[in-house]
């Protein structure tokens, strides 16, 4: 028999969207009553037949006065606590919007925005891979909400509190956000097996992925080549104790950053650190940047940290006591997976205390503790179509939210030709089963790379003509990532050019849109071009300008002209002209009226 229980995300620290009806579902034996009494008002619902239940609620102002929820069902009762009335919105996208606030510390920055505001709170529903081409949750299967002013706030999505944190202030009543985030998910993830089977390019997948046991039966797989790889390097790593020993066996002597190709296995960095005397060593911390694929590092034979991974920043606290006055020695171990790797360019390696910062660029041995034949990765499933639509996304649909906003696409630069077709017809798609045209925020890729002209720039171009889609807006970000880490740590300017939209968009107030360039006259070796609304371009801003000819692309010089460019340009007529079109704009020239970057464009001629 089915017990009486509420979906998770009716749960204490609960927003609601107010002035509209919010439906609250839960189960409880078939046919039984349920009665909900809030601030005096009584409303009865019954289960049905499969012990399903849904209490709608009437349309309730904003209150920052935190109600309770009571929930009957014959004997028992369910309390909901601390239940605000406010906007919500449903934040998703791939891993800049899940990164929580905690993985945006800076420890060469004074500035670290703390989690502080009791009326902004998030739900992160679970991150549950999914291939049933049939199954559609109702409800998320965990989860809880989170207050920004609790000790669980570090977890929160930082792109989407900086982004209530801006825009509270604005709107001044309490928001909630619904985070379907998942990092690596592209967008055919959250679209339902029906879709993707229209475009006949998944097949072959889907066929793979939706018979039974799948994840089951490629888990285990992958397990047993996972495990068998580490028995490996475990076994065959004969360096490693006598390193943390104290031993110098021969090696390569070499400075970071470092980089290696034509190897898998583990390798050991080991260098002797000289501490100066009224350094702090009880307050210190390693950093190593990021590296390629797996490490643990160690102080004087303490291990001091482990990542297990290329992306996130290794910053190691050093436990008191175990750095010294004097010769210390720092060493660590990299497993490379794939056949290449090694330590990321242009980040800081140092042990810092404080203000105090002790380099540890140069001075490096590396040696070759084991070679082994490259592993393949394992799957990846949240990553793979469909995986996030029936579990994490879909119970979104019975949720109210004042708008969506979106921060995705990384995964997709492999394909950035498509991602106009396919992000269009997941607006739509997503509008439909809401039943209402939510607003749609999306988020612009910074910049990141080295390819020149690589995906990233094709599909910031996709992102661009995606804004043409009815009641949408999109926050561009060039200038705010960075060109080696895919998980840039500013998302404090994320989230306030993600307000400016939604305020432009949503409340109708005076915010920010892309501006876009609507004209270029071309005539004698010159071209002007007009916007949407003046822009003003940074002196000596010609970079980033370029002209498309039949024999290839050229830069071409950009001047100011009353609220527009004019470009001068090398002999013949060009088939295109663009502005920012790399992968890695770090340094944008052309703003609007606000002193925020415009979009990266290509324009035809």
């Amino acid at each position: 028999m089915t017990s009486f229980v509420l979906d998770p995300i009716v749960s204490n620290g609960m927003v609601l969207q107010r002035d509209i009806e919010n439906t609250l579902w839960g189960s409880a034996p078939a046919g039984s009553a349920v009665t909900l009494t809030m601030n005096g008002s009584v409303i009865e619902a019954s289960a049905d037949e499969s012990g399903r239940f849904a209490i709608v609620l009437p349309p309730q102002p904003a209150s920052e006065a935190p109600c309770e929820l009571v929930f009957t069902c014959g004997g028992e009762i369910l309390t909901v606590e601390d239940v605000l009335f406010g906007d919500v919105f449903h934040i998703t996208g791939q891993s800049n919007m899940e990164l929580p606030i905690s993985r945006t510390y800076d420890p060469f920055s004074d500035i670290f925005r703390k989690p502080d505001h009791p009326l902004i709170r998030e739900f992160r529903a679970p991150i549950e891979n999914c291939f049933d081409p049939e199954l559609e949750l109702t409800a998320f299967d965990g989860g809880h909400w989170i207050r920004s002013d609790s000790g669980e706030a570090m977890s929160m999505s930082a792109a989407g509190y900086f982004f209530a944190r801006t825009l509270i202030d604005e709107i001044k009543v309490p928001i909630g956000l619904v985070n379907t985030s998942a990092g690596g998910a592209p967008i055919e993830g959250r679209l339902p097996c029906s879709i993707l089977r229209e475009y006949g390019d998944y097949d072959k997948f889907l066929d793979e992925a939706t018979a039974p046991g799948y994840i089951e039966r490629t888990a285990a797989e992958d397990m047993a080549r996972d495990s068998a790889h580490w028995r490996e390097l475990e076994e065959k790593d004969k360096l490693g104790s006598r390193i943390l020993a104290g031993e110098s066996p021969e090696g390569e002597k070499v400075s970071f950053p470092y980089a290696i190709s034509d190897f898998a296995g583990r390798l050991w960095f080991y260098r002797e650190l000289t501490v100066p005397e009224g350094f702090d060593t009880d307050n210190a911390m390693l950093l190593l940047g990021t590296m390629t694929d797996r490490d643990v590092a160690y102080v004087n034979g303490t291990r001091v940290g482990e990542t297990g991974y290329m992306y996130p920043p290794r910053f190691y606290n050093i436990p008191a006591g175990v750095l010294k006055a004097g010769v210390n020695r720092i060493a660590f171990l990299l497993d490379i997976h794939g056949g290449r790797g090694g330590v990321t360019v242009g980040k800081r390696w140092c042990v810092k205390s404080g203000k105090d910062i002790l380099d540890l660029t140069d001075g490096w041995t590396v040696c070759k503790a084991v070679k082994v034949e490259p592993v393949k990765p394992g799957t990846f499933f949240q990553g793979l179509p469909l995986a996030m639509y029936g579990r994490s996304f879909a119970p979104a649909y019975g949720l109210k939210f004042k708008a969506m906003l979106i921060y995705q696409g990384e995964s997709n630069c492999g394909n950035a030709d498509k991602y106009e077709e396919l992000y269009t017809r997941f607006v739509t798609y997503y509008r439909q089963r809401c039943g209402y045209d939510i607003p749609v925020i999306a988020t612009q890729l910074p910049e990141f790379g080295f390819d020149g002209y690589g995906g990233w720039a094709r599909l910031r171009d996709a992102q661009l003509r995606c804004c043409r889609i009815p009641g949408t807006a999109m926050a561009v970000t060039i200038g705010v990532g960075e060109w080696n880490d895919l998980h840039p740590l500013n998302k404090w300017d994320v989230g306030y050019r993600l307000a400016l939209c939604t305020k432009a968009l949503v409340y109708d107030k005076k915010g920010y849109e892309p501006v876009s360039c609507v004209s270029a006259e071309y005539s004698e070796g010159k071209a002007k071009l007009r916007f949407s609304e003046p822009v003003t371009l940074k002196e000596g801003g010609s970079g980033y300008f370029e002209a498309v000819f039949e024999d290839g692309v050229k830069p071409v010089q950009a001047e100011a002209s009353e609220g527009g460019i004019i470009l001068t340009l090398p002999e013949g007529k060009p088939t295109e002209l663009r502005y920012a079109f790399f992968d890695d704009p770090n340094e944008p020239v052309l703003f609007d009226g606000k002193g925020l970057p415009v979009s990266p464009f290509r324009f035809k001629l």
